[in-house]
């Protein structure tokens, strides 16, 4: 909790000394600009301020879109380093991770509930996940082909995530196709116990 405060404190003292402005600037720097720190706290303080557990997923894969960004102009940059481009995939993949677990964590927790609602919402996320997944390991290829070797081993992690959440995917699809024949063949099973009775 007083972690919190100090963050609501922080903005309160920023936001007052046209801190808008400087957020504003800062959510368009990339790893190699001086306002990317400035960037990273003010995310910490938005992850702070959302209480809503499906919100927090949908904020932390919001920001894994930015790093992604990010990483993509820093590798179309004629310019660009390798170290550059080592250190803007680096910041994408620990988001990637935190995206992850976050959204492993709160689909289990919603499940538990049995709050659909909430499943239906963490559903999309995992859709435009996959879709980021997808993306990057094309871009990573990309970076290889630019610079040999880099980012082998974040390239293998995106592909088993790829793969386990798309099992995970055919999974429920076959619970919830084996839930409806149920309830079909229950209520198939009353009709005809139903008929039986009017002879």
């Amino acid at each position: 909790m007083n972690k919190v405060l100090g963050l609501l404190l922080a903005v309160v003292v920023i936001v007052g000394g046209g801190g808008y402005l400087l957020s504003t600037k800062a959510n368009a720097a990339t790893p190699v600009d001086p306002l990317f720190q400035v960037d990273l706290f003010f995310e910490d303080v938005q992850r702070a301020l959302t209480l809503d557990e499906v919100k927090s997923v949908e904020l932390e894969q919001a920001i894994l879109e930015e790093r992604e960004a990010e990483y993509e102009a820093i590798l179309g940059a004629e310019d660009s380093s390798e170290e550059e481009v080592e250190d803007a995939m680096q910041y994408m993949n620990q988001q990637r991770l935190r995206t992850y677990e976050r959204l492993g964590e709160i689909q289990e927790k919603m499940e538990q509930k049995g709050n659909t609602q909430a499943a239906e919402s963490l559903n999309k996320v995992q859709n435009q996940y996959l879709e980021h997944i997808e993306r990057q390991i094309a871009k990573t290829s990309e970076a290889q082909k630019k610079f040999e070797g880099v980012g082998e081993e974040m390239k293998q992690e995106m592909e088993e995530e790829k793969n386990t959440l798309q099992n995970k995917g055919t999974d429920t699809q076959n619970q919830q196709q084996n839930q409806e024949q149920n309830t079909d063949n229950g209520n198939g099973g009353a009709s005809n116990s139903s008929g039986k009775g009017n002879n």
